[in-house]
């Protein structure tokens, strides 16, 4: 994994990078503040992750390991994509129902990255901890497993996320 995915990693799961912020809210019973989504997928040769994650302000990103130079691409904001921000908000909100059933580890130990192609590790983090449970992709999409809601909502940011853009201008050659 490339330092610059491990930055951004990194910095999502650390919720001292909101407290002087002003409008963030906790949410549910361990009083969650981030939550999202990490996939593990093979390009052919090597194993890479996609990293989604939203706050309770509203903040969105999705991150992805390439074979660029810095190893990293992404998508920040989608503050003016109101589509965006409900999944998102959705996202967080089933992830504060959720922590009951999650590992609880405490802040500052590392999420562990999925395991496999095929795995997603879904995490939610508060002030003093963080949650996460590993599933298989296959399991997540089944509408009766208690995390598809989550796990659905994930998928539609990524799906905003896409389309945001190929619907953005593009640059000059």
């Amino acid at each position: 994994m490339k330092q610059a995915y491990k930055n951004m990693r990194a910095f999502w799961l650390d919720v001292n990078n909101l407290e002087n912020r002003k409008g963030v809210m906790e949410l549910g019973a361990d009083k969650i503040c981030v939550a999202g989504v990490e996939m593990a997928v093979t390009d052919g040769v090597q194993t890479k992750h996609i990293f989604v994650a939203t706050n309770s302000l509203g903040d969105s990103s999705l991150y992805f390991e390439n074979n660029s130079q810095s190893g990293i691409g992404g998508f920040i904001g989608g503050h003016d994509n109101a589509p965006l921000q409900d999944a998102a908000a959705h996202m967080l909100a089933h992830a504060s129902k959720l922590t009951a059933q999650m590992q609880r580890v405490s802040l500052g130990e590392e999420l562990p990255l999925p395991t496999s192609p095929g795995q997603v590790r879904l995490f939610a983090v508060s002030k003093e901890n963080l949650f996460h449970v590993e599933l298989s992709e296959q399991d997540a999409r089944k509408t009766d497993n208690p995390f598809y809601p989550f796990f659905a909502y994930s998928q539609q940011v990524i799906g905003f996320f896409r389309a945001q853009q190929t619907n953005a201008p593009k640059g000059r050659a």
